[in-house]
């Protein structure tokens, strides 16, 4: 996974992480914000911070909202965390970088745009930045995405994925009811979906693209880009999974578990 050149050297990257939460099981009676789910012993937000570090990252925001608390004290009590310029701005160790990682406290009810617009003060001056979310993890080549941005020179690339189909097709003939087979697994091409790994030009931030505070970033900022040509996508086929259900939790653990291969193959 080493780079011989850090595409990410001087890029910030954006996790958005302030989501209201998941109820994993029945047990459980108080949502848990997403970003903060233990996957191997460490929230999920630890590993996706991981997953760019592997690929050069070392400046992270966290755009944090419920539970924004909890994210500070993971970050406080980390080995090798030092507390820099203020209470919520952190330099540690992932994987092999010394990072910096600055929580951005933002409104419960806040869309996904507010919480990026409330990011824009440490963002405004880069020419690129890079904006994900704390509840996915995949094994998405970073770098190759951010070179394909680089070359084709749009305003953002979002990486495509295919979410996977669990269940078995019916075989139900047009026009009837009766169920005369089952496949015995997916007979479909999965669609390509939005797989929330993107990089931003600063040109994000001109007024014709939409970001408002009302609106969420997936809508109308991803509809304008598109609409006018400047959106681009890099094709991923490998392992993706998001944070929705207990069910989740293996799949999610399977990818941490090769992003910690990859970080002690690093060393």
């Amino acid at each position: 996974m080493n780079k011989s050149i850090n595409e990410f050297a001087g890029i910030p990257v954006v996790i958005l992480c302030g989501g209201k939460g998941v109820l994993l099981d029945d047990q459980q009676t108080v949502r848990l914000n997403k970003g903060l789910v233990n996957i191997k012993g460490k929230p999920l937000f630890w590993w996706v911070m991981l997953h760019y570090a592997l690929h050069g990252a070392s400046d992270f925001i966290l755009a944090a909202g419920v539970q924004y608390e909890q994210f500070s004290q993971f970050l406080k009590n980390s080995e090798a965390t030092q507390e820099i310029e203020d209470r919520f701005c952190y330099e540690l160790k992932i994987g092999k970088n010394i990072c910096r990682v600055r929580i951005v406290v933002t409104a419960p009810d806040d869309t996904t745009a507010a919480r990026l617009l409330a990011c824009q003060s440490f963002l405004k001056q880069k020419q690129q930045f890079a904006l994900t979310y704390s509840d996915t993890l995949s094994d998405v080549d970073l770098t190759e995405e951010i070179r394909l941005h680089k070359r084709q020179n749009l305003v953002a690339t979002m990486v495509a994925t295919k979410l996977p189909v669990r269940f078995r097709i019916l075989g139900i003939r047009t026009g009837e009811t009766l169920v005369r087979a089952f496949a015995s697994r997916p007979v479909i091409e999965a669609a390509n979906i939005n797989g929330g790994y993107y990089i931003f030009s600063h040109r994000i931030w001109e007024a014709g693209f939409g970001l408002s505070d009302q609106l969420a970033l997936e809508n109308q900022p991803l509809d304008l880009l598109a609409a006018a040509g400047q959106l681009n996508s890099f094709a991923h086929n490998g392992g993706w999974q998001t944070c929705d259900a207990e069910r989740d939790i293996t799949e999610l653990s399977r990818l941490a578990s090769y992003l910690e291969t990859a970080a002690q193959a690093s060393d």
